[in-house]
């Protein structure tokens, strides 16, 4: 499908640093590893980042690999990104944008850093893809603002939630057509196999309209509404709508690995973490039917 540059996000954020330091901690491996990746590696044949080259990033169960398209010192850092991301029956998705650029500038005795990242798909699993990646660089660039200046990693608070086993976007005009739906939520691209939300019930298409009373009319909220359920003892209440009807259930949330995508790349490669969940889910369906995609889906 074609890339429409209208499918985009921008980011904006002051950091009280100097412009050397907020360089160092975007565009260098050993920087990025202080904010924002698990490990970081610069690839190519020069001893400093040139266009061409490339750096790798491993988030846990996600790699990206980022070709450098343009590397200006303190100024313009240009890359464009290859994820790859681990589901939990242990498939790899492939997801690109065309560019992430970081402009740095110096203000006032500040620090400005504008994030731009353009390209995505206009699909449906285009917008999840932007909607997550969007809120992650806000965290991230939280996280950095805290690393930065208060000498704090923030990482395993932000991203340290319990979740629901789901890929899921804020509902768009054409589900709400779908669904003959009028309101705000969650739509549901996947619902993994034995996540908490497949045990409930849920099911891939339903609309998630609240979790424990709070409502989650667009992606940001059901991340911020989840993100405040920090241990998995006690059942949480979700209202959803399928075929025009409300409906209620109860979920246990999970910290599972195969669903936060937190795992320790110091014991597993990428290709480790890939093989084991693959494993599990054909112990877990000899079959293997309950990992298989709708023919008419898309990943």
């Amino acid at each position: 499908m074609m890339k429409n540059a209208s499918e985009s996000f921008h980011i904006e954020t002051y950091f009280e640093a100097p412009i050397d330091k907020v360089w160092y901690s975007i565009a260098t491996a050993e920087g990025m590893n202080t904010y924002l990746t698990y490990k970081a590696e610069l690839r190519g044949k020069n001893e400093q980042p040139k266009p061409g080259d490339h750096f790798l990033l491993n988030y846990g169960d996600i790699e990206n690999d980022q070709y450098i398209l343009q590397f200006d010192k303190n100024d313009t850092f240009r890359v464009k990104d290859t994820y790859e991301s681990i589901s939990p029956d242990g498939s790899v998705q492939t997801f690109q944008v065309q560019t992430s650029t970081m402009l740095i500038k110096e203000r006032d005795n500040l620090t400005k850093l504008t994030l731009m990242v353009e390209g995505f798909e206009s699909d449906t699993y285009g917008q999840w893809f932007r909607e997550c990646m969007r809120l992650g660089w806000t965290r991230s660039l939280l996280n950095l603002k805290s690393v930065l200046e208060l000498g704090m990693d923030l990482r395993t608070p932000l991203f340290s939630y319990p979740r629901l086993g789901v890929l899921n976007c804020t509902v768009n005009e054409e589900q709400k057509l779908e669904h003959n739906y009028a309101d705000t939520g969650n739509y549901l691209l996947e619902v993994f196999p034995n996540s908490p939300a497949s045990k409930a019930g849920l099911e891939k298409g339903d609309i998630i309209i609240a979790l424990n009373n709070k409502e989650t009319a667009n992606y940001d909220e059901f991340v911020r509404v989840i993100s405040s359920f920090n241990i998995e003892k006690d059942a949480i209440n979700i209202k959803y709508l399928r075929n025009g009807s409300s409906h209620y259930t109860q979920a246990y949330l999970s910290l599972e690995g195969n669903f936060t995508g937190l795992v320790d790349t110091d014991e597993d490669t990428f290709d480790d973490i890939r093989q084991k969940r693959e494993n599990l889910a054909k112990q877990r369906s000899s079959s293997g039917s309950l990992w298989k995609k709708d023919k008419g889906g898309k990943r």
